[in-house]
C-alpha cells in the first residue's frame, strides 16, 4: 500500500468512528428525552396524589371534628337520663 492509500484509509475509518459515536450520541439523546417525558408524566401524577392525600386529610379532620361533637352531644344526653 502506498502512503496514500493509507491516509485515505485512516481518513475513512475516523470517518466512520464520528458516524459511529454521532449515532450513538443522537440514541442517547432520544433517551433522555423519553426520560424527560416519563419524569413530567411521573411529576404530575404525584402533585395529583398529593392533592389527594391533603382532601382526604381535610376530610378526616372534618369526620373527626363532627365525631367529637356527636360524642359530646351523646354524653351530654346521656348525663339528662341520669
Amino acid at each position: 500500500m502506498s502512503g496514500l492509500s493509507v491516509v485515505w484509509l485512516m481518513m475513512g475509518i475516523a470517518v466512520c468512528v464520528v458516524l459511529v459515536l454521532t449515532i450513538l450520541l443522537w440514541l442517547q439523546w432520544l433517551r433522555a428525552e423519553q426520560r424527560k417525558a416519563e419524569l413530567s408524566v411521573l411529576r404530575h401524577l404525584v402533585q395529583s396524589l398529593g392533592e389527594v392525600i391533603h382532601r382526604l386529610e381535610r376530610e378526616k379532620a372534618e369526620l373527626a371534628a363532627g365525631l367529637r361533637a356527636e360524642q359530646g352531644q351523646v354524653e351530654q344526653l346521656k348525663r339528662r337520663l341520669i
